[in-house]
């Protein structure tokens, strides 16, 4: 079996799995104290899982935080390839919404 050159990859990207994204924002410290932004973009190596055959391949992808209009927390702006994607973060940058995939629920139910 052939593995992927996955040189780079610090975090793994489970497909259908917004919270994988979280750990990038979190490392690359994109969202700092109460929502906080920089504007900054990043561009990582990620080790990318496929669902539902589990295949893993290198990701090329881009993260962009900017403020959320509402005041509270941030908005990811996400690409990889030639997908692009706009990802609501909380306050302590983690992933609250993902178009299309998921959304938290509140913590009391």
């Amino acid at each position: 079996m052939r593995l992927p050159d996955l040189t780079g990859a610090l975090d793994c990207d489970l497909g259908l799995c917004p919270l994988t994204n979280t750990m990038p924002i979190l490392r690359e410290g994109l969202v700092g104290p109460s929502g906080r932004t920089d504007g900054r973009s990043v561009k990582l190596t990620m080790a990318w899982v496929s669902v539902p055959d589990l295949c893993v391949s290198a990701s090329e992808q881009v993260y962009r935080a900017d403020a959320a209009p509402s005041g509270e927390g941030a908005l990811v702006g996400f690409s990889a390839g030639d997908f692009a994607t706009l990802i609501e973060v909380d306050a302590d940058g983690i992933v609250a919404s993902y178009p299309g995939i998921g959304r938290r629920i509140g913590l009391d139910g």
